[in-house]
């Protein structure tokens, strides 16, 4: 979103004449809907068209592409003309919103026709698409959002699968018989699945919810900061737990192997202090 405002910021000059210019050589015969229906066959960034009457109220349904919207129909626009202006343009243009109904960042462009005014919705992206100003592939943008969706359900998937492992393991040691060292064993070996697979589960609602679900709202690369930095302490916790496994294992079997133990937690140490600079940086940066 913020992209797009920002190109068209840019080129407001350009995107606005060549609005202004599409709405002037549209002539309707009439208000019905077939004639204010053949804006889409030569316009594509044309969403939804209707009309409004000289009282200031919408006179026809709401048409778009492959559907009409009568709810509408004999509503009141004139709070929304309040600031509309036609002494120095014939055609006056918005500034650019989240539609209500696309949710996509819209142009909405008013047009008086006889006694009467004709409204035009435009999505901003595919103007920008017609002018080469951006380049947008509607056919790459669905693929990529059922492959990021399909990873995302993935990972859920083996997220589960993981705290429901690390919850068996626990309760199979509450009914066996085992030794000390082998119920340290599986604590910690529990422990270690479910926190693994809690970081995994953060990381797939955080891919579905940003790239899936809530993809037209910029989160910016705050929320990205914030997911590696969870991801990483998740894995800290696990390789901690880990380190401290593998020093009760050592201390009751064999003290000659606490130098491989040293080294993992000198490693564990390490991923600690890389993700506190990491997280400085970041902090920096904003």
């Amino acid at each position: 979103m913020k992209r797009v405002i920002s190109i068209y910021s840019e080129n407001k000059n350009s995107v606005q004449y060549y609005v202004r210019n599409t709405m002037e050589n549209f002539h309707p015969l009439s208000s019905d809907d077939k004639d204010l229906h053949r804006i889409f066959d030569f316009e594509k960034a044309a969403e939804i068209i209707y009309g409004v009457n000289a009282s200031f109220v919408q006179s026809t349904p709401c048409i778009g592409r492959k559907y009409r919207d009568e709810s509408r129909d004999g509503a009141d626009k004139s709070f929304y003309f309040k600031w509309v202006s036609f002494e120095e343009e014939p055609v006056h243009i918005s500034n650019p919103y989240l539609h209500h109904v696309t949710g996509l960042p819209t142009l909405t462009a008013v047009k008086r026709h006889n006694d009467e005014y004709i409204i035009v919705d435009f999505d901003l992206l595919k103007l920008l698409e017609e002018l080469r100003l951006i380049e947008h592939n509607s056919a790459f943008e669905r693929i990529n959002t059922y492959i990021m969706g399909g990873g995302g359900i993935l990972l859920g998937v083996v997220s589960v699968f993981l705290i429901l492992y690390g919850g068996y393991i626990f309760f199979h040691m509450l009914v066996s018989q085992s030794s000390t060292q082998d119920v340290m064993h599986e604590i910690f070996t529990s422990i270690i699945s479910i926190t693994i697979g809690l970081a995994i589960y953060d990381l797939a609602k955080t891919i579905i919810e940003n790239d899936i679900l809530f993809k037209t709202f910029n989160y910016g690369t705050d929320l990205q900061s914030k997911t590696l930095s969870k991801f990483l302490t998740s894995i800290i916790i696990a390789l901690s737990i880990e380190s401290l496994m593998a020093v009760f294992k050592i201390v009751l079997d064999d003290y000659s192997k606490l130098i491989n133990a040293f080294y993992l937690v000198i490693g564990v140490t390490l991923l600690i202090v890389g993700t506190g600079v990491y997280n400085w940086l970041s902090r920096q940066s904003k």
